[in-house]
């Protein structure tokens, strides 16, 4: 610890804090015999994507901006990886309260907007699989049942857009939409979040991969 703070030129409790919240994502990872660090496979995972998917990573700047000025809100650009979602690219807004989310953050599908709106989009034997994982609850909105996620999906997909209200954070809320391709199969998600209080309808609409 001391080496890596020595190396960042930051006090030690610092550089344990920051260690610690790396080694609970799993992007650094901790030998039990030499206690020394090392990057964790998902730092090499989040690098192939980013290389692999950098076009809309870069194409969606503008888009995000002028979003966050619309609404003063963070905007983000995710993809469905597994049972999860992934942030491709994010902007921040200027508000005090700022979210705990990042490039490369990976969240649930099932309690986030992005992620439900890409559920939403997916073939049907992939949603009757997914409905087969345990919901976890992450606040007393949370959609736990599994028909009643599947009746949310079908909404989304009526409605084009997906709406979460404080489903997975108390007092935060989001709104997404699809992203597709030039083939129309919905290959990402745009959203904002924020507050509870903003102003969501900012973003109900679909985007093609070509207008970001």
């Amino acid at each position: 610890m001391n080496e890596i703070a020595d190396r960042l030129g930051i006090a030690n409790s610092t550089a344990h804090r920051l260690a610690t919240t790396l080694l609970s994502e799993g992007f650094l990872t901790k030998d039990l015999h030499n206690k020394l660090y090392r990057l964790g496979t998902p730092t090499l995972a989040l690098g192939n994507i980013i290389t692999r998917q950098s076009k809309l990573h870069m194409t969606s700047q503008y888009t995000l901006e002028t979003l966050v000025q619309q609404t003063n809100e963070t905007a983000h650009i995710g993809v469905l990886k597994g049972v999860e979602i992934m942030y491709l690219n994010k902007v921040e807004c200027s508000h005090p309260i700022r979210l705990l989310s990042y490039i490369g953050k990976r969240n649930p599908v099932h309690c986030t907007s992005t992620g439900q709106v890409l559920l939403a989009h997916q073939s049907p034997k992939f949603i009757e699989e997914f409905l087969l994982n345990k919901l976890e609850k992450y606040t007393p909105k949370t959609i736990t049942d599994s028909q009643a996620l599947l009746h949310r999906l079908e909404q989304i997909k009526k409605q084009g857009y997906s709406l979460c209200i404080e489903e997975m954070h108390k007092g935060v809320s989001s709104i997404s939409a699809p992203i597709r391709s030039p083939k129309g199969q919905v290959i990402a998600s745009i959203s904002i979040a924020g507050l509870t209080r903003l102003s969501l309808p900012a973003v109900t609409k679909t985007y093609s991969y070509s207008s970001l």
